[in-house]
């Protein structure tokens, strides 16, 4: 399929933002700081899921909600821990993980919750019962700002007045999950409350992966006669553990809870202000706003093992690099023969904030209903980053075979890093909607948005220094357009076109000769162009009151792509580079069924992501070699053609309910494989289930089992050089294939009171 092509049918829900609608016209306009009657959102499709949607399916993590409920989203468990995945929609990548291109915005009651340094989201720092409606917008929609590549996620946090109870929750499961908790929301004629505290932990399916997630949100709301207000306060102390891709071959000579080496641990700690206001001028305008303050702390420990070797140099024996003497903080304290690892550290200190300020009118002009929409605002970051490379012990002896790695207190001076970074984007958006008697509907919308990324060596000032200054300047535009054929057909159609700044992450690791080890290194910064993407979409929605249907074709043209190029035998060793041209087309179906008392949910989507311009991938473990020729038409790896998701649920009485959800996905090529060379990783099926008992008024229990056929299957693959630790244990271990095996067959079990 070379051409346009696309169908995914979205059941779109209302959403209600902060904003309110003003009686004589529905606003029709889409941003994030207020979303008006998505019903008749012009550029591109939506998806939405409730509070009630989310509290019936009985998930522990917002990505997994997404995964489950959403057409074309999918999850893989690259790191192996639920709170860490790479969330994919339509081929596009939002990732907790520094290199991958990041090509989804998220913003939290209007604030922006990319991270500032690589566009990564962070999907731990939010109490996902917090959440009373999450809507994916789908395209390049501009007025959602950088790297609304694929698509933009908005979510917004219950309150006072659409949550308005107590209810505390326990829970436990498999592999000792066990989770606690509360949630408080009130209000009077004027002020509501929203108060929401999870601490959840668990030891993790595979071997040494506990994790301790704690949560904390709280909100107060304002209603006024024409002023609505809602100040947001969110917090969290997480440590995850994720211990990555597994060689292939030691999934069956250990076991299929083993792991490569470890810790690879993650600690994050959020403070978030913001304030979202919108006041209603008269019946035909209103103003809306967002202020944010936020403060994200990210520190991480990553044990590897190292490619350095004991040689002489000026006849001492000393620890090299490629003949190279290491230089290093201190001697070395142990015999170099033993010296076979590295201790990896870094921190993230991101502190930012924002402002949005937008204006809302409508009008009646030559017989034809109007809403204009006119915003602008600056976000602004500072970014300190830090990090460290010890030398190490790897025990993989077999008396202690834990692959574990102690660090000696001997720092390489070269690996060390300490980056001052500040990101700053101005912009200014308008979208013009203009409605006909005959329900013709056209939407006009555009950006203008001006970045400067300044980046500043706090080690090296000279060569191969990491100071830089770049700024990056476009106007993105947009036209959607929208007609009613019938009382229950609508066609639409629209063109987008949005952009993404290179983060400083990535301006910071552009060096093919250089390649940077992320999170724990960078190099100089030969120049990167932002990603611009053009995206076509069609569809057409078809609804009674009891069935709907939405069928849609896009396709998105991504020019100067960035990708994330290995060049070592480690996946997270590498440099970014542009691409010239880059597709994903495709198209999706969905449908929601109700009859008596059961709903059934179906949703196909068929993706098609590929490079379309040629260019040679530095693929240093690849099976068949380094440097491939990647052609135009070769599939981008990672990206499986075909996903299946089928939902069902039953209301078996006033008190009983179940239900059960499959999810199926095609095969898809080896990260690293972008020539489509080699063997691809299996297509999957997965099947869940759930029960909710309503044991009294206030007592509920909940019941989940997920992979109820516990089936071994992956969902990333990569390639690297497994028999450099293992092959002194596991001497047959040979294959370059690494997998992020899926969780085995789990149980999870809640209690909740409410009063």
């Amino acid at each position: 399929m070379k051409r346009f092509v696309g169908m995914i049918v979205t059941v779109a829900i209302s959403f209600q933002g902060i904003a309110q609608e003003v009686e004589r016209i529905a606003v029709i306009g889409q941003s994030p700081i207020g979303q008006h009657n998505n019903q008749s959102y012009l550029l591109g499709t939506v998806q939405t899921i409730d509070a009630n949607a989310i509290e019936r399916s009985n998930v522990k993590t917002l990505s997994q909600q997404l995964a489950l409920s959403l057409a074309s989203v999918r999850i893989n468990d690259v790191q192996n821990n639920p709170f860490q995945p790479d969330v994919q929609y339509r081929g596009f990548t939002a990732s907790p993980l520094l290199g991958l291109p990041q090509g989804i915005s998220v913003y939290l009651d209007g604030s922006r919750f990319n991270e500032p340094f690589g566009d990564t989201v962070n999907w731990d720092l939010i109490p996902l019962s917090s959440i009373d409606n999450i809507a994916l917008f789908s395209g390049s929609n501009p007025i959602f700002g950088q790297n609304t590549l694929g698509g933009a996620l908005a979510l917004t946090t219950k309150d006072g007045f659409s949550y308005q109870q107590h209810d505390v929750t326990l829970g436990l499961g498999s592999f000792g999950q066990r989770q606690f908790n509360i949630q408080s929301g009130d209000h009077n004629e004027r002020w509501g409350y929203y108060l929401n505290f999870n601490r959840y932990q668990e030891g993790g399916w595979r071997d040494a992966s506990p994790s301790d997630v704690r949560q904390l949100l709280v909100n107060a709301k304002y209603r006024g006669d024409h002023t609505n207000l809602k100040l947001l306060y969110v917090t969290n102390d997480n440590q995850l553990i994720g211990n990555g891709a597994v060689p292939i071959e030691l999934l069956t000579a250990q076991s299929a809870t083993a792991i490569y080496t470890q810790p690879d641990q993650t600690a994050t700690n959020l403070s978030l202000w913001s304030l979202a206001s919108n006041t209603t001028i008269n019946n035909y305008s209103s103003f809306d706003s967002n202020i944010y303050y936020r403060r994200n702390t990210i520190a991480s420990i990553n044990g590897d093992d190292s490619d350095f070797d004991p040689c002489m140099v000026k006849q001492k024996k000393v620890l090299c690099d490629d003949d190279e003497e290491l230089l290093l903080s201190q001697p070395i304290s142990v015999d170099l023969e033993e010296v076979d690892g590295s201790y990896n550290t870094s921190r993230v200190k991101n502190d930012s904030y924002g402002i949005t300020l937008q204006y809302n009118y409508q009008f009646q002009l030559a017989n034809t209903e109007q809403s204009l929409m006119i915003g602008a605002g600056l976000e602004s970051a500072n970014i300190d980053f830090v990090s460290d490379s010890q030398l190490a012990i790897l025990h993989n002896d077999s008396a202690a075979d834990d692959r574990s790695v102690t660090p000696i207190s001997s720092f390489i001076l070269d690996s060390m890093v300490k980056l001052d970074a500040s990101n700053k984007h101005h912009f200014s958006y308008f979208s013009h909607t203009i409605e006909w008697p005959n329900q013709l509907t056209v939407n006009l919308a555009g950006r203008y948005n001006y970045s400067k990324v300044v980046l500043n060596d706090l080690i090296d000032s000279g060569e191969g220094s990491l100071d830089g200054d770049h700024e990056f300047r476009r106007f993105n535009p947009a036209i959607g357009v929208s007609y009613p054929v019938t009382e229950n057909f609508h066609l639409k159609w629209s063109y987008s076109e949005s952009s993404r700044t290179p983060s400083p992450a990535e301006l910071s690791c552009a060096d093919e000769d250089d390649p940077c080890k992320l999170p724990n290194g960078f190099v100089s910064d030969p120049p990167l162009e932002q990603v611009v993407v053009k995206t076509h979409e069609v569809s057409g929605s078809f609804g009674t009151e009891h069935q709907k249907y939405t069928v849609t074709a896009y396709r998105s043209e991504s020019h100067d792509d960035i990708i994330f190029q290995q060049a070592g035998s480690k996946s997270s060793e590498g440099f970014f580079v542009n691409v010239d041209k880059t597709q994903r087309q495709g198209f999706e179906f969905a449908g929601a069924f109700e009859f008596e008392d059961s709903q059934f949910n179906v949703s196909y989507n068929y993706l098609d992501a590929t490079f379309q311009s040629p260019f040679v991938s530095f693929s240093p473990v690849n099976p068949q070699g380094e440097n491939r020729q990647v052609m135009p038409g070769d599939t981008i790896p990672g990206q499986p053609k075909h996903q299946l998701k089928l939902m069902f649920n039953h209301q078996i009485n006033d008190s009983n309910e179940t239900g059960a959800e499959f999810t199926a996905s095609s095969s898809q090529y080896y990260r690293g494989d972008e020539a489509n060379e080699n063997d691809k990783i299996a297509g999957h099926g997965v099947i869940n289930w759930f029960y909710n008992y309503q044991i009294t008024a206030e007592l509920s229990l909940s019941l989940r089992v997920d992979n109820v056929l516990d089936k071994q299957y992956f969902t990333f693959g990569g390639y690297g050089e497994a028999d450099e630790v293992l092959g002194d244990i596991y001497p047959t271990i040979s294959s370059e294939l690494f997998v992020g095996p899926a969780a085995p067959r789990s149980y999870s079990v809640n209690l909740s009171y409410q009063f």
